[in-house]
């Protein structure tokens, strides 16, 4: 078996703040986990834990960038919910591009649209 990321973990403060956040944003709905965490378990792909924290540290998750359709709409609708926008869209080129936003913990998320002819795994 070749190891393979099972899933990224965000430090929050407020847990149910931050699963209405990402639930309102990209549809994501969390299962309990335990009294402190939630868990959000695609059917393909990587999963994401929140991890409730009285300090989060901002810069000790990982960032994440998640693939989406429309990144314009996505992240009018991020800065909507209370995320500060920290690099607008930009040309990856020959790929797509790509924005990043900070969440209400100051989590760095990014979002990533890739071209229409790029095939993304």
């Amino acid at each position: 078996m070749i190891p393979r990321v099972s899933h990224v973990e965000w430090l929050v403060s407020d847990l149910e703040r931050s699963v209405s956040f990402l639930h309102d944003l990209f549809g994501w709905h969390f299962e309990f986990y335990s009294t402190h965490y939630r868990l959000y378990q695609p059917e393909q792909g990587v999963a994401v834990g929140l991890l409730e924290t009285e300090q989060p540290q901002p810069g000790c998750s990982p960032m994440v960038h998640v693939h989406v359709g429309n990144l314009d709409v996505l992240l009018r609708r991020a800065q909507a919910l209370g995320a500060q926008v920290i690099v607008e869209r930009t040309a990856v080129p020959g790929h797509g591009w790509y924005a990043q936003f900070t969440d209400h913990d100051g989590n760095r998320i990014g979002l990533f649209e890739a071209q229409a002819n790029q095939v993304t795994h």
